[in-house]
This record gives C-alpha cells, structure tokens and sequence, in this order.
C-alpha cells in the first residue's frame, strides 16, 4: 500500500498495529507506532487504544502505560487491558495500583475488567489474588460469568482451598453453569487438586451428557493422586461408550500409567492410541519415553524417537530431555549423549539429564568434564546438576573429588547444599569404607536428616557389615518410615551376614505386626520388541524348564573355571544346598538367561531390575558375558553394570 503511494488513514492502522500484536512482532509494531506520530494519526482514540492493547500483547508494559496515561480519551477497553496485562506478568503493585485508579478516570469497572485480572493473577501463579479479586468482584455487586469462574477455580485448587471450591461449586449450580463444559473440567480439576475423588467423579456424572474435556480434567485428577487403575478403569468405559476421544485423552492416560509404574501398559495405550488414528504430539512423546526408559525397553524408545523425528518434534526441548534420559535408562549412555548434541535448543533440563546418565553409568570423569562444558557454556548448574556429580563421584569412589565439589557448592555455584547433597556425601563416604566420618558428617548437618541421608548411611553399612552403625541407621529410619519394608529387609540382612538370625525373627516379627512384605525381585528384558517380566523364584514361567536346565549347565562350567556360588547372599537359616538353590532362582538370572534362550547369539542383553543386584549374580552374570561372548546390561536400583569380557563397569564397586 506504501509502496503505491497510498497512506493508511484512521481506519486502516488499527487493523496494521491488530496484526503485529498477534504475531507479536514488536519492532515492526514499534515502526507503526513511529509512522502513525510522523503522519499526525497517533492523536485518534482508535489508533491510541489498538497501541495500548498492541504493547500489552507483546508485554511492553512500560510502553503500554505511558500511552495509556498520554491518550486523549481514556477508554475502559484499554485501562482493563493495561491492568490484566501486569496481572498476567504477575506484577501485583501495578496491577492492584491501575485498577484501583479507576475511581479517578470517570468510567467504571465491567466484568470483562474483573474477569481480566482473575485470569490474569491465575495465569501468573498469582493464586490468592486471583480469589481475592474474585471475592471483591461479588462484594462490588458484579455477577461471575463462565470466564470468572473457569480462571478462579484452577487458583483455588492449587491453594487447596476446598471450602471455597465448595461455594463456588453451589454457585455454579444455583445459576445454572454446571452445563456449561469448561466450568465443569475446572470444577473436576479443582476437586482434583484438593484430593476428592469422589467429588470429582460425582461432578462428571451431574453433567448429565459426558465430554471429552471433563473425562481429560477427571483422567488427570486421578492420575495426580496416584489412582491409576481407577483411571485406566475410566478411560476404558469411555472407550467403550464411543466416545470420541482426542490427543489430550490419550496423552493424559499414558503419563498416568508411566508415573505409576505401569510402564507395560503405558507402551501397550501408544499403539492403541495409534491404531485409533490419533495422532501423538510433543507432550505425548515425552510422556511415553520414560515407560521405555524404566523398563529398559530399547525397541520401543526408539520407535517413538523415529515417531518424533517423522513428525518434527524432535528438536522440542522436552521431547529432546526425555530423549536423553530414555537412552540413559536403557544403557545407551552414547545415544544419549548423540541427542545432546544435536538438540538445536538446550535448557537445564537437557544438560541435568545427560548428567544424570552419565552418574547412573558410574561414569563419574565424563560427568566431571560435562559439568565444567556445561558451565563454560553459560549454563548456571541447579541444585539437581550438583546432586547428578556427587552421586556420579559416589559411583566411582571418587571421594576427595565429590568432597571438594560439595565444600565449593556455595562459593563456587552460590547454591547451599540441601539434604539431598548432604545424602550423596554420606553415600560417598559410607561406600568407601569411612562409615565413622559419614556418621559424623549426619551428626554436623545444620538441618535434620531424613529418611534419605540414614537410608544412605544404612546401606553403606550392609555394604560394610558395620552392625552397630547400622543399628543406629535403622532406629531413625524406623521412626521416619515405619511402613516401607525396605529399611527392615537391610537391616535384617545385616544381621544374617553376621549370623545373628534370632534378631533378624525378631524384625520378622515387627513386619509381619505391621501386615509389611519384602518387595520381591522382578526384572524385565525386551525380547523380540515385546518386554517380559521374571520375578524371582518363578516356576510358573513357559521356558522355566530349558531356563534352569542352561543355568545348570552354566554352574557346572563355572566351577570348572574355580567359581563356587556366594551363598553368604542367602540370609535364610537353610542348608548349603538349599542355599545355592535359592541363588538360581533370583530374577535378574533368570531374566539373563531367558535372554540367551531367544535371542540370536552374540547379540547384547539389556535387563532392569526393582532392586540392588547381589553379588553372586553380579559374578554369575561377569562369568556369562565372557563364556557366551556378550555384552550384558543390568540397570539395578543403584546404577548401571555394563558387563563384556568377564569385567563390569562398576569395577565391583557398587
């Protein structure tokens, strides 16, 4: 239009300044802006007020503000704009500060002015003035609309305000909103946030006509308060309505599942949902990779990274994290490493997971020269990045190292160390050996341990065989978790190794009291893209006889070799034989073994297991990579065990 000589005119440039604030193009906005005061047009009510609204678009709030106060005719439309846009910035002064000025500027407040700055505190994590300002909108005599009570409900969940959730809800109910779709996915997740289940699912059904938004909002809620088979459950009946259900609903049940621990089932609704025709996105992906991460299913994650790569979202930042920490979880530590470096976009996420991958492999020299690449990039590290490098140092034993980074965490990186850092040097000093100075270091903290810093020092005490230290590791642990059974279950096995059996009946007993079983083994393999799970003494499996037969075959070429079965790992009273036995049937054996028995020879094993490996089948399974000539990978509670040639990774160190 320029270009043919013709000049925008009152009319026409409101429409121009409309179109750089939806593509938020500042500087060709600002260009506009600087054309309209040449030209003389920037004096007009319509040209000031698209301004105003365009520097609020773009959050140029200063701007806005000094147009604002230099407008010819101050409208309510631009003053509701100025003052939602710094609620929505979560600047509460100048927010509160022009709506108050209301009362000076002639015009009054309507409720698109309140529903703003509802939405706008909402957005910015400004909860409680969202509800406050709701509660003046009622006390000014203003009637909530569906747009002020959708913004107000998701803030009074996250401040767990149930009793006024509550009154809104009969509110909603009173003026007839409780049809209305949005209100009814925010009162779901409202409930959904505060706890009540039951309310939720009641709220669902008083809709009368089920919508796919509500059961997303419902999925959800569930799904945050750990009710996963109630989800699936829902989410089943849905399917089996017919109801038309979109990428939120799928996404949503799949991250239920992998948070869960259902990470079969999380693998198995991906292809559903594929099947179905819908297609996953950016969310989905990262949702879904770390149920291949946890379950070390390789083919499956790579599957969803060739699915990520077809349709380009591969290069999104959270789909790169989840990338990197898939790869890191199934022992593709260089993978990992591959996405890294090929992410176009990195944030601290990205650099903490391939931290955290390389601490998990005990790789603790790579982790030391990425964290100072990291630094020498820019990348400030967090309180995680340190929490990744000590627990790598721990790994490998590299105790004055790990020390040093801990003593210069505040100096050096200006964070203080939390209890999780204190952790991670009682497990670095206790792994060591130097059980008297992890203990001295809990006694010095300036805050009081938890679970996770005696858990530390009581493991490294079973590692040790320290009884007296574990001892008094386990009376805290008691106290602080008395139902996980895991604290029991090591100290118990402290005991048995020093032959004490009439103290490890008596923590039977405690156990048996409080109704707590002993977690048993379970390992998964992936065998021919299909994941299978072994537990530990399983005679019900299909192959449990060719699987025993190879493991006795296996033993008899082991001890040609002078290998002879660590029975100090059975911590029952039972006979020799019985012992060896018992060692057989352990569940990441088994799963390594089911592992020769299909798949080709040569080819690597990759197994996960829910608990430490013990140290007779950490030496079976050193004897197996060299006797079948493979590359075995075993991804414990602890760390990663990369066995090739008869050594591990770990160094037996772990």
């Amino acid at each position: 239009m320029l270009k043919h000589g013709l000049f925008p005119d009152a009319h026409v440039l409101p429409s121009v300044i409309k179109a750089c604030a939806g593509l938020l193009a500042v500087n060709i906005g600002k260009q506009v802006h600087g054309f309209s005061l040449a030209s003389g047009i920037s004096l007009d009510s319509f040209v000031q007020s698209s301004l105003v609204h365009f520097y609020v678009k773009c959050d140029e709030l200063v701007d806005a503000h000094k147009l604002f106060d230099n407008m010819v005719e101050r409208d309510v439309v631009s003053w509701s704009a100025l003052a939602a846009g710094y609620a929505r910035k979560g600047d509460r002064v100048n927010a509160r500060k022009v709506f108050n000025e209301v009362k000076n500027l002639g015009f009054q407040p309507n409720t698109v002015s309140w529903n703003g700055m509802i939405a706008g505190f909402n957005q910015s994590g400004c909860f409680l003035d969202a509800v406050l300002m709701f509660q003046q909108m009622h006390k000014h005599g203003f009637k909530s609309d569906g747009t002020s009570i959708s913004s107000v409900l998701p803030a009074i969940g996250d401040l767990g305000y149930l009793s006024t959730g509550t009154q809104v809800h009969g509110y909603v109910i009173k003026n007839g909103f409780a049809v209305d779709k949005c209100i009814v996915s925010a009162l779901i997740d409202m409930y959904g946030k505060c706890g009540c289940a039951l309310e939720m699912s009641q709220v669902l059904e008083d809709m009368g006509q089920v919508e796919v938004g509500a059961c997303n909002a419902l999925i959800t809620g569930l799904a945050r308060h750990g009710l996963v088979d109630k989800a699936l459950r829902v989410f089943k009946e849905l399917q089996g309505q017919q109801m038309e259900l979109n990428v939120v609903s799928w996404t949503s049940v799949i991250a239920c599942c992998s948070q869960h621990g259902k990470d079969i089932e999380a693998l198995e609704l991906f292809r559903e949902m594929q099947s179905a025709g819908v297609k996953p996105n950016a969310v989905t992906i990262p949702c879904l990779l770390p149920a291949c991460g946890n379950i070390a299913a390789l083919m499956h994650g790579k599957a969803a990274h060739c699915f990520s790569l077809r349709r380009g979202i591969s290069g999104d930042v959270y789909v790169g994290s989840a990338l990197i920490d898939m790869y890191a979880n199934c022992g593709k530590i260089q993978l990992a490493r591959c996405c890294f470096d090929r992410m176009p976009v990195r944030n601290l996420v990205c650099w903490n997971a391939m931290l955290g991958g390389y601490a998990m492999h005990g790789k603790a020299n790579e982790a030391i020269e990425f964290f100072l690449l990291m630094q020498r990039s820019g990348q400030k590290p967090d309180s995680v990045s340190l929490t990744s490098l000590l627990s790598a140092c721990s790994q490998s034993g590299l105790t004055e190292e790990g020390h040093r980074y801990f003593d210069r965490m505040t100096t050096d990186h200006g964070i203080k160390p939390r209890v999780e850092h204190y952790a991670c040097v009682v497990s670095l000093l206790g792994r060591a050996g130097k059980l008297e100075e992890a203990y001295s270091m809990i006694e010095k903290m300036p805050f009081e341990p938890d679970a996770c810093v005696w858990g530390a020092l009581l493991s490294s005490c079973r590692v040790h065989h320290n009884m007296s230290l574990g001892e008094v590791a386990a009376r805290k642990l008691f106290e602080l978790e008395p139902m996980n059974p895991g604290n029991y279950i090591l100290m118990s096995n402290i005991y048995a190794s020093k032959g004490r059996y009439k103290e490890v009946d008596k923590i039977r007993d405690i156990m048996r009291d409080k109704g707590l079983r002993k977690n048993p083994g379970c390992s998964w393999i992936e065998v021919k893209n299909k994941v299978h799970m072994l537990l530990a003494g399983d005679k019900s499996l299909p192959q449990m006889a060719q699987i025993m037969d190879k493991l006795n075959r296996l033993s008899i070429e082991m001890k040609k070799a002078g290998y002879s079965p660590n029975t100090d790992y059975v911590l029952q009273d039972v006979e020799e034989q019985e012992k060896e036995h018992i060692l057989c049937g352990h569940s990441e054996k088994l799963a390594v073994v089911f592992g020769i028995l299909n798949t080709s020879p040569g080819s690597p094993l990759r197994v996960t297991k829910n608990l430490r490996i013990c140290g007779d089948c950490h030496a079976v399974i050193k004897f197996i990579s060299r006797f079948e000539r493979r590359e075995i990978f075993v991804r414990d509670t602890n760390r990663y065990h990369h066995f090739k040639d008869g050594d591990c990774s770990c160094g037996d160190y772990w």
